[in-house]
């Protein structure tokens, strides 16, 4: 999808989609006048983009932005019923290449079940459509506030961002972290500010390095709405950070520069908690850390091409089954390479479940870049 022109205007076209496509009701875009009234008053004050694109949320529902209980602040899709997603397993690394400079590659993977599907077994409901059924690669140039940018969506069309990049070459990715001590999951909350995948669509807005992005973790620590997260985020200028909540919600950051920065869904800034290292999410996260590290950084930075960090991301790929008959329950949905330095996206997405050895096959290679406004 690729959208141009007011904040306004996009938000319009967004809410749309959500109408037509996915059968959003304005009912779904209503809050306790409290808690809609706070969220406002936050992006007035700190993000007045997103209240702009909220406006034409709100309208093209036939809403008044200004009712006290009107929340458009994002519009959701494919996931209609309040419980947490299924679990995300994802792998990142980014690296200073010979060929293309920094280079952020990123696998995304995610469940095929729909929520119904988790909440009361495999059949419920089968036209439920599954949650990452329709992700979305979205270009968006705003001419009123904001940077263009290109990102891959799911989740919320206004603020999903689950990896991306913006003209300036800042590059932003998620992915679940699973070893927090407090690892049950809480009901989705609503809250003024900006939760953790909303932050990343903050970042691509305002940002233009990891300087200012470290500024922002810093000053605004986003809420949990779903489930934690903690990111990779590189710029056109080599300095990479990962930064990932503590169990009190404060951010701790790592930051380098013209070197490699490997991550997955286990916790790189603290020690894993005793009770997790017979968890299989938690070997299986620390398994394709070490397939990662292995293949990246063995070799001194900007040794190798991007070729390199595209064949670690195969290796670790996944395609995951049901032991009892073998159906596939998920895997790796895309496999994407940022490349800053000329603000372009190479992608391949899930094109089947492959053979019984874990490997998915994949779709041949797609190319985009961020075309000028």
């Amino acid at each position: 999808m690729r959208l141009q022109g007011t904040n306004e205007e996009i938000g319009e076209s967004l809410g749309k989609t959500a109408r037509s496509r996915y059968q959003v009701s304005p009912q779904d875009l209503l809050l306790p006048a409290d808690v809609a009234a706070g969220r406002r008053e936050w992006a007035a004050r700190h993000y007045p983009e997103l209240l702009q694109r909220g406006a034409g949320i709100a309208r093209s529902f036939g809403l008044d932005p200004s009712d006290p209980e009107v929340d458009a602040l994002g519009v959701g899709f494919n996931v209609a019923l309040p419980v947490p997603p299924q679990v995300m397993g994802c792998s990142v690394v980014a690296a200073p290449t010979t060929d293309s400079g920094i280079v952020l590659q990123r696998n995304f993977d995610f469940g095929f079940l729909s929520l119904p599907e988790m909440i009361l077994g495999p059949g419920a409901y089968p036209e439920a459509p599954a949650m990452l059924s329709e992700p979305y690669l979205m270009e968006i140039h705003p001419t009123d506030g904001g940077m263009s940018a290109l990102f891959m969506c799911a989740f919320d069309l206004c603020n999903g961002v689950i990896d991306g990049m913006n003209e300036a070459g800042l590059v932003v990715s998620l992915m679940q972290l699973i070893d927090r001590t407090d690892s049950e999951f809480a009901p989705p909350a609503v809250e003024p500010g900006l939760n953790e995948f909303e932050v990343l669509r903050f970042l691509l807005d305002r940002c233009r390095t990891v300087g200012e992005a470290q500024r922002v973790f810093e000053e605004q620590r986003p809420y949990l709405s779903w489930l934690p997260c903690h990111y990779v985020i590189a710029d056109a200028d080599g300095a990479v950070m990962l930064v990932e909540p503590d169990d009190a919600g404060v951010m701790q950051i790592r930051t380098t520069r013209d070197g490699p920065m490997c991550s997955t869904n286990h916790s790189l800034l603290r020690q894993l908690p005793d009770s997790s290292r017979n968890d299989p999410e938690i070997l299986g996260s620390l398994d394709r850390l070490r397939v990662l590290t292995d293949t990246v950084v063995a070799d001194s930075a900007g040794s190798f091409g991007s070729d390199r960090l595209a064949a670690a991301a195969g290796q670790v790929a996944v395609s995951t089954r049901r032991p009892e008959d073998g159906s596939v329950l998920g895997g790796t949905l895309w496999s994407a390479a940022y490349r800053p330095g000329d603000r372009s996206l190479s992608i391949r997405y899930w094109a089947g479940p492959g053979e019984t050895d874990g490997s998915p096959d994949f779709s041949p290679e797609m190319r985009f870049a961020l075309a000028p406004a």
